[in-house]
């Protein structure tokens, strides 16, 4: 694993360099305004199966991602007033929406990361190591935390290089690039909102309360 000590006046620098290495289909540590999370180019299919391999995942299990705008997020999912509305009071901010993905095509890489459910949860963090490194690629990047398996190697939410860095030391699978911007505070993981048509549900609860969605949207939500 290398280690980039990420520095303000670098920042150019150390995206750019990221950005390159999540094109040629490396892994990237990366920190957003949860915990550190985990890049690959969210559309190259041979990233994402590494990816899958690194946290020890099968493909029932979903995988959201970062997208560089909201502009490109709109293009992927089929989004309505409802998503339009959390957004424009949400984002950037640790808020996933859950949306039903606008292509139903069961081979694309993107659709194998719904969990084979035909949802796409959309992140737009508040963070700017996390936007840039998504508007750099030009593309989406993968979301998830940055830790193997809970259950089978008691993974957990990083919120240093440390952390990952004792994660993966003895896993066969590691991520490749780890972007140390030093110790993160210690928040939830973001709110997941599925949104289906009219039916709205909070999957997680995370910074982003059931009280300030229900109150936003002035309707009850199970």
């Amino acid at each position: 694993m290398i280690i980039l000590d990420y520095k303000k006046s670098q920042h150019k620098q150390i995206i750019h360099a990221c950005a390159e290495a999540l094109k040629a289909g490396k892994s990237v540590v990366y920190p957003t305004d949860t915990s550190y999370g985990l890049a690959v180019d969210a559309t190259n299919s041979k990233a994402v199966k590494k990816l899958y391999q690194i946290k020890e995942r099968g493909f029932s299990q979903p995988v959201h991602v970062t997208v560089p705008t909201k502009k490109y997020g709109k293009s992927l999912v089929k989004w309505n007033s409802t998503a339009e509305k959390l957004a424009k009071k949400f984002w950037p901010g640790p808020l996933t929406i859950v949306l039903p993905l606008t292509k139903d095509d069961r081979t694309s890489t993107l659709q194998r990361m719904t969990g084979r459910t035909g949802f796409m949860g959309l992140r737009l963090p508040k963070h700017a190591i996390a936007l840039d490194l998504s508007k750099v690629l030009g593309k989406p990047i993968t979301a998830t935390s940055a830790n193997p398996s809970a259950h089978l190697s008691g993974g957990f939410d990083s919120y240093s290089a440390d952390d990952v860095i004792t994660q993966f030391s003895k896993q066969k699978y590691r991520p490749d690039i780890i972007i140390n911007a030093g110790q993160l505070p210690k928040r939830k993981p973001s709110t997941l909102v599925k949104i289906d048509g009219e039916n709205i549900e909070i999957l997680r609860e995370g910074p982003i309360t059931k009280k300030q969605i229900t109150s936003l949207l002035n309707t009850r939500i199970s």
